[in-house]
């Protein structure tokens, strides 16, 4: 029931947003292609990619895809982690879409999911939002969310802060799978952003916690 009245609130709220700027994702800026990060902590390193593509002749159908590493200091190869989720979505309205794909990490495989997909990007705020079922090897529901903020300086540089959100439920068990709260704080200067990060992830039915504090070097284009 609270992952039910979780969800509610955060579609809620993704409706308010749209409502207050009153205009189509799509029709406000282009999505950007490809964003390449690098995470330096204090107990480990991370890395992700994110390619998000509207196709031209279409601009209906979009991939988003996001890549992620992580990997300690001690060279213990069973702490690496990837995670692969990739999905085609279809846009059918105001920002909203259903989306299908699948989504691959070190400790489950390959699993596939269909779900829900809401995207909003002006040149100071972006939002992704995703809902998603995943229905082969397990019966997990997740919710998936990414905001960006990044008032402008002056015509080079700006501000820049990220809220990164992840919630992994398992039905068959009923417990918490996998969660991860990422936080960014910085300038971007042109197409690259920098400053201070903060990794928060958890795993399992006991939330098993591992915090990574650093700095953080991101490139868009």
């Amino acid at each position: 029931m609270k992952n039910i009245q979780f969800l509610s609130i955060l579609i809620t709220s993704v409706f308010g947003l749209e409502t207050l700027y009153a205009q189509d994702t799509t029709e406000i800026l282009k999505p950007k292609i490809v964003s390449l990060e690098e995470m330096i902590g204090d107990k480990r390193q991370f890395l992700q990619l994110i390619v998000n593509k509207v196709f031209e002749e279409k601009r209906k159908i979009g991939l988003l895809s996001l890549t992620s590493y992580a990997s300690d200091y001690n060279y213990n190869l069973g702490n690496n982690e990837f995670q692969n989720t990739s999905l085609i979505y279809h846009h059918f309205f105001k920002g909203i879409s259903i989306n299908s794909g699948a989504s691959f990490t070190s400790v489950e495989g390959l699993k596939n999911f269909v779900g829900l997909h809401y995207i909003y990007q002006s040149k100071t705020l972006s939002l992704i939002y995703i809902p998603s079922y995943y229905f082969i090897n397990s019966h997990k529901v997740s919710n998936f969310a990414l905001i960006e903020y990044k008032p402008s300086i002056n015509e080079n540089w700006s501000v820049y802060s990220r809220l990164q959100l992840h919630y992994n439920h398992d039905l068959e068990n009923d417990n918490h799978f996998r969660s991860y709260a990422y936080s960014r704080l910085g300038l971007t200067y042109k197409f690259f952003s920098f400053g201070l990060a903060h990794n928060l992830d958890r795993y399992g039915e006991d939330k098993l916690t591992k915090n990574n504090i650093g700095v953080f070097l991101k490139l868009t284009i």
